[in-house]
C-alpha cells in the first residue's frame, strides 16, 4: 500500500509540473536555422550593366520548388546588403518543369522609366519563407532629345 501512495504522489506531482515545462498559448519557437535553398536564379539581359534602352531580360531557374512562388522586384538604387522592398514588376514563366523555370520580365520597362541606377531582385516564397535568389544593378542612360 505504501507502494502504490509513494508512486500515486510522485505522479502527481510530475503532472502538475508538466503543463509549466510546455510552451504556453500553443506558441512554439521554431528553430532559427533554416535549411539552404538550392534554388539559382541567373539573370540574363543586364551583364553590361548600363543601357540607353533596357535590353529583354531573361532569368533561368534550377532547382525549383514546384509549390514555390516565384516574382520580380525593381528598387531605384543600389541594395548592397540591406534588404529592399521594391516594385514588384510583370514576369511571365515560359518554361516551368522538373525544376526548371525560364522567367521573361517584360514589366522592367515600366518601373524603369526615368534615367538612374536601379536594381533588379528575384525573390521566390515556398512552405520555407521568403527569399531573395539574386539581383543585379544596372545604369539606364535614356537618350536626351536636343531641341534646337
Amino acid at each position: 500500500m505504501k507502494g502504490f501512495i509513494l508512486t500515486t504522489i510522485l505522479v502527481f506531482f510530475v503532472s502538475a509540473s508538466l503543463p509549466a515545462a510546455l510552451p504556453r498559448g500553443g506558441a512554439v519557437k521554431r528553430s532559427s536555422i533554416a535549411p539552404p535553398v538550392t534554388t539559382k536564379a541567373v539573370i540574363s539581359g543586364l551583364e553590361k550593366g548600363a543601357f540607353q534602352s533596357l535590353p529583354p531580360v531573361l532569368i533561368e531557374l534550377s532547382d525549383l520548388p514546384s509549390s514555390a512562388a516565384v516574382w520580380v522586384e525593381v528598387v531605384k538604387g543600389q541594395l548592397r546588403n540591406r534588404p529592399g522592398i521594391g516594385t514588384t514588376v510583370e514576369s511571365k514563366f515560359y518554361l516551368r518543369r522538373s525544376g526548371v523555370g525560364v522567367l521573361s520580365v517584360p514589366g522592367i520597362h515600366k518601373a524603369c522609366r526615368a534615367g538612374g541606377v536601379y536594381t533588379l531582385i528575384v525573390k521566390m516564397s515556398d512552405h520555407r519563407g521568403t527569399v531573395r535568389l539574386s539581383q543585379r544593378s544596372f545604369e539606364l542612360f535614356p537618350q536626351r532629345v536636343v531641341r534646337r
